[in-house]
């Protein structure tokens, strides 16, 4: 009411007298406002200031939010703007930069324990505020929001690594050292093929420093890699190490207000997504390698009895080959590093608040879960947790994992066949030798045919076969087939293959329809590169 007689007030007395007693009335608040802009402190007694101070819990941690972590509960929870009580004098965008600007001298002082830099700020650019001198005080708060948020900036990122820490969650958690990622993988795939309780924290810990050792990950700075760490996550029964390791990083206070426990939980779920498609990968391109290899030799020597069902299988490998590598290009390159590319476009503005920080973060998080098809639902009628694009991803990977086991049921099958064929050769060599046949009557009779053909091989059952045919346990086995018959001793032939060709062909079905489901769900979706992924990952396009 007072402003209003001294801004607008006809009678001219009237006014002088209003603006006379605002310089008095008003000194409180300047005072308060001068402490809070240029020391970070409120001391305000009566509540009459627009800055509240949150009122910390007393009673323990049954009010304290568990997800929270402490710098960011400083930083989100200490201050509240209350808009109710800004005066007219105050626009909303001058209030809001008086806020900050307070709350961030705050932060250094306490969060960043940087309260030498506050008290030299405080004495160098402390000034009197009084009412009427507008521009001044707009000037005043333009210069100080300016210097504490290049301060604070400045602190998070050469003081506490905040960008450095950044960098290192995209190379390690999301996938980007590819040479780390390749070498960690192949060190740890034998020791991750063991049941989930046989794995040892100290022995994943090793070749995770052979992995950074071995590759250019040595040359980051030790503060990224000492929070750099192996862990498993806990544990079910059935669990072999693939599905229990994963990676993690350590960060602490202050740069937790940025990377917050919400942001570490996200790093994670991502990056364990990612390692199963690459465990995908890698397991489907070393079978595929040894095919190859295999070609050339054994399995050209058995190519008249199982030639089909090896072009078969070859072709369903590399339909799911090309499927995993246009899954883990559209994630790596579309999604994270276009993602990134934004992030980096945000926090290098000359403007840049922390809060700007905290926004592009979780914007660039939120962003990779979701068109990372992590966050996304099917475009159906249900909606349930089932329909899931992270659901369906999941049965098709596991699907090419146990289409894997069968194929490699098949080369261990194959070599078995050339083995036999190998003996029966020198067996005839022998009798040949032995003059037991030779012209006419000599001729080996269809019996002693049959009895060499029968002959058992010294592993009738080869290991990868029994694995494949004895799936108990194994989470990468999604169809397990009646093996009465096929694990008794003494197996036959015409009893192990029919089984091989069957589970083959049943994987290969289960994939395609799945696939085609998926297919069908990203043409759906309004984003553009969703639906290109559709197309990209139709190995009939």
């Amino acid at each position: 009411m007072i402003h209003a007689f001294s801004s607008s007030h006809g009678d001219p007395f009237v006014g002088a007298f209003a603006e006379r007693m605002l310089g008095h009335i008003t000194r409180p608040f300047y005072d308060m406002l001068r402490q809070w802009i240029y020391d970070g402190e409120l001391l305000d007694p009566y509540h009459e200031f627009f800055v509240l101070e949150q009122e910390s819990p007393t009673d323990g941690a049954s009010q304290v939010d568990p997800r929270r972590a402490p710098a960011t509960s400083v930083w989100e929870d200490k201050y509240k703007l209350e808009e109710t009580l800004v005066p007219s004098i105050i626009t909303e965008e001058l209030a809001k930069k008086i806020f900050l600007i307070g709350k961030s001298l705050n932060f250094i002082r306490y969060g960043c324990g940087d309260s030498a830099w506050v008290e030299a700020y405080c004495k160098e650019a402390s000034r009197e505020l009084h009412y009427g001198d507008t521009a001044t005080l707009e000037s005043s708060i333009d210069k100080a929001y300016k210097t504490t948020m290049a301060r604070l900036i400045n602190l998070m990122d050469n003081k506490f690594h905040l960008f450095e820490h950044l960098r290192a969650l995209k190379k390690y958690l999301l996938l980007g050292q590819g040479d780390f990622i390749a070498l960690l993988m192949e060190s740890l795939s034998a020791n991750l093929e063991r049941p989930a309780g046989s794995q040892y924290r100290h022995t994943l810990t090793a070749q995770l420093e052979h992995a950074i050792r071995g590759s250019n990950a040595q040359y980051d700075s030790q503060e990224v890699l000492r929070r750099l760490d192996a862990r498993l996550l806990e544990l079910s029964h059935g669990e072999i190490g693939w599905d229990v390791f994963t990676l993690e990083y350590k960060v602490d206070a202050p740069v937790d207000v940025v990377i917050t426990a919400w942001a570490s939980k996200q790093y994670l779920v991502v990056f364990n997504f990612l390692w199963r498609i690459k465990r995908v990968e890698f397991a489907l391109g070393s079978t595929w390698r040894r095919c190859m290899t295999g070609a050339r030799g054994v399995l050209a020597a058995v190519d008249d009895k199982l030639g089909r069902d090896w072009k078969k299988s070859r072709c369903c490998m590399a339909e799911m080959i090309h499927f995993v590598n246009q899954l883990q290009y559209y994630i790596l390159f579309e999604v994270i590093e276009a993602s990134w590319d934004q992030l980096q476009a945000a926090i290098t503005k000359t403007d840049c608040t922390l809060d700007d920080l905290i926004e592009a973060h979780t914007r660039y998080l939120k962003a990779i879960t979701h068109k990372g098809l992590l966050g996304s639902t099917r475009s159906s009628a249900t909606g349930s947790r089932e329909d899931s694009f992270t659901s369906q991803l999941h049965h098709i990977l596991k699907t090419m994992l146990a289409y894997k086991d069968a194929v490699d049921g098949l080369y261990s099958f194959s070599v078995a066949e050339f083995t036999r064929r190998q003996e029966l050769s020198a067996k005839l060599e022998t009798r040949t030798a032995q003059g037991r046949w030779g012209g006419g009557a000599g001729l080996m009779d269809k019996d002693t045919e049959d009895d060499l053909l029968r002959s058992p091989s010294p592993n009738p059952i080869p290991l990868a076969a029994q694995k494949l045919l004895n799936p108990q346990g194994r989470t990468d086995s999604p169809f397990p087939i009646s093996n009465e018959a096929l694990m008794a001793s003494g197996a036959s032939d015409d009893q192990m293959l029919p089984a091989l060709k069957a589970r083959l062909g049943e994987l290969e079905r289960d994939f395609r329809s799945r696939l085609s489901v998926l297919l069908g769900d990203l043409a759906g979706q309004p984003d553009a590169d969703m639906k290109f992924l559709g197309v990209v990952m139709n190995f009939n396009d």
